[in-house]
């Protein structure tokens, strides 16, 4: 499916349900508290992916950008493809118990 198709599909990641919404979701229905929590998110993805000169960016409240400084990207659709994608672009695999991203986060 392209990207302008997959504009059109409306599937929500539970990391982006909000305790206080049931099994239906309406359309528009807790957009500002979504995009908040989206945003806090991305920042603290941020924090992490920076030590591995990757950016994450939100993007239309419904999918994610992943980028290296050398400007080479992936469309994520959901917080659980970060990590893979991460890995891909860096080349290597992510330890997130690493002694030195464990002492840069807790220096930050």
């Amino acid at each position: 499916m392209c990207i302008l198709c997959g504009e059109f599909v409306e599937q929500i990641h539970w990391t982006d349900m909000e305790r206080k919404q049931l099994d239906t979701v309406v359309a528009g229905q807790h957009q500002r508290e979504r995009k908040r929590s989206r945003n806090l998110r991305t920042k603290i993805c941020n924090d992490l992916l920076e030590s591995y000169g990757l950016t994450l960016k939100e993007w239309n409240n419904s999918k994610f950008i992943i980028m290296n400084k050398k400007g080479k990207m992936a469309v994520i659709q959901d917080l659980g493809q970060i990590w893979k994608h991460a890995e891909e672009l860096i080349g290597h695999p992510i330890d997130p118990l690493d002694p030195l991203l464990l002492q840069k986060l807790k220096s930050s």
